[in-house]
């Protein structure tokens, strides 16, 4: 009995029906409004997860601005302040093995600055950077781990790598900084 309340050969369907795939609401077909829905939901979730990614920086201290955070130089305290200059940032990775009995592999990057209004010195960086990179692995390949850590080590390093870089050129240079500056024990 119950089996007949079931029975799909009663059912005719009428020309007023709409097939299953052509549904239409209003004057837009059903795929077009599932459509824009889950475009709706996703707009949605990428505005919600956008918020929450901002408040969760700002309150961890990460949206600070940078010039009220920012720790002078060991060389600011001593001069007083920092000169303007320009820096030379082509040579990149320098890397190579100190001259301990457990070598260790040095990864340095390099920056060498100059007075801004001297063209003439950034053209010979140009033209020596493959000069400066053999002296810059050779430096620390000379030398062992003991006399390249450290911050009072870095600093003497960079005035050593300053004289050297001096010698090779005619232009002078003014500082050597490092945005790289690791040691690895293998």
């Amino acid at each position: 009995m119950s089996d007949d309340l079931f029975d799909p050969e009663d059912e005719s369907g009428g020309e007023d029906k709409p097939a299953a795939g052509k549904k239409k609401i209003g004057f837009l077909p059903a795929v077009v409004i599932d459509i824009l829905k889950w475009s709706a939901i996703v707009i949605g979730a990428i505005v919600f997860i956008v918020v929450v990614v901002v408040i969760t920086v700002r309150a961890m201290g990460g949206g600070a601005r940078a010039d009220t955070t920012r720790l002078p130089l060991h060389s600011e305290y001593e001069r007083g302040g920092a000169e303007m200059l320009d820096w030379f940032s082509q040579i990149g990775d320098v890397r190579g093995t100190t001259r301990d009995e457990v070598r260790r592999t040095f990864i340095v990057t390099p920056h060498i600055g100059y007075r801004p209004e001297s063209d003439a010195t950034l053209q010979e960086l140009i033209r020596r950077e493959i000069q400066i990179r053999e002296a810059v692995a050779i430096y620390f390949s000379s030398r062992s781990i003991r006399e390249l850590e450290g911050v009072e080590n870095r600093l003497r390093v960079k005035q050593d790598l300053r004289e050297e870089i001096n010698r090779i050129m005619v232009n002078r240079v003014r500082d050597v900084a490092f945005s790289r500056y690791e040691f690895i024990e293998f």
